[in-house]
């Protein structure tokens, strides 16, 4: 019979809040240049990974580095339904 085990991982997170400073933020966490886009459905951030490659997060979202340092875009209760906050 198949035994299943779980892996506690540790991940970061930065909240995409559109304040002054956050956007740079976020160029530091990512390492990557990012763009703010004021739409008619409100305001995103694009992370861009590469030509065909972007991450979008709009306002109250959380850009997640993963253990193996890929990113991804997660929202909060997503997030603490996944994660305990460590301080």
């Amino acid at each position: 019979m198949p035994q299943r085990y779980k892996k506690a991982v540790y991940i970061d997170a930065v909240e995409f809040d559109n304040t002054p400073g956050n956007p740079q933020a976020i160029i530091d966490f990512t390492g990557m240049p990012i763009s703010v886009e004021y739409t008619t459905d409100g305001v995103q951030l694009r992370v861009i990974r590469g030509t065909y490659s972007v991450l979008i997060a709009k306002v109250g979202q959380f850009i997640i580095k993963e253990a193996n340092g890929s990113l991804r875009i997660c929202n909060k209760t997503e997030l603490e339904a996944e994660y305990e906050l460590v301080e």
